[in-house]
């Protein structure tokens, strides 16, 4: 498995920073970052290639470029990896969790790449529980939503922690939709209308998860 490690570069004429490093190869991939705070996208610079040692090097820089102290380091696996886009899980000591650089127009940034699915999970959460249904046959429906939640939610922090996803877990089953519309139909109970928008938010969640599926490599 590929490594990386993250260094904290003082003294240097560009400022303070720090270096990413990729293992690729023969080869170290390098962006200058500005921190090591990734809940907001922030600039990285793609610099010239580095050699393996920098993956554990600790001490000055020759020619007199400064200090380096290693920040975090670890292994980790590719998502995605193109010419304007990568997407890398990382394990590490303080950082756990996938990172996201994105080539534009002005450059490189650098984001936690798990920031907007957070978000829609914390929706979730926020929104009006689901209270206990009326009926005993309708508890079987209640228990049958809150099962999904979970399932995705247990998704969501596999992919937030770097981890490996099990991507046909990430889509609301449509039947428990149908299911909810179903007993609606028959039922105009307003417990039921909570259900639908609960499920909705569901949804919601799933398809914020399933966006995050990297596309099949080939």
């Amino acid at each position: 498995m590929p490594r990386f490690t993250i260094s904290h570069h003082t003294g240097s004429k560009e400022e303070d920073h720090y270096d990413l490093f990729l293992e690729q190869g023969d080869v170290l991939k390098t962006w200058r970052l500005q921190n090591t705070v990734f809940q907001a996208a922030q600039t990285a610079v793609a610099i010239k290639d580095h050699r393996p040692a920098y993956l554990d090097h600790e001490g000055e820089v020759s020619g007199k470029r400064g200090l380096v102290r290693i920040w975090d380091r670890g292994t980790y696996t590719v998502d995605l990896w193109t010419d304007s886009r990568i997407q890398v899980a990382l394990q590490g000591r303080q950082f756990r969790g996938r990172l996201v650089l994105d080539r534009g127009e002005n450059g490189w940034s650098a984001v936690d790449a798990a920031v907007a699915l957070r978000r829609a999970a914390g929706a979730l959460l926020r929104g009006d529980p689901l209270d206990a249904a009326p009926t005993p046959e309708l508890e079987a429906l209640r228990e049958a939503l809150a099962v999904e939640e979970r399932r995705l939610m247990a998704q969501v922090d596999l992919f937030s922690r770097g981890s490996v996803v099990n991507w046909s877990q990430a889509a609301l089953h449509p039947e428990l939709l149908q299911r909810v519309d179903a007993e609606r139909a028959r039922w105009q109970h307003p417990w039921l209308a909570s259900a639908r928008t609960y499920a909705a938010r569901l949804g919601e969640l799933a398809a914020s998860l399933a966006a995050q599926r990297p596309p099949e490599k080939t």
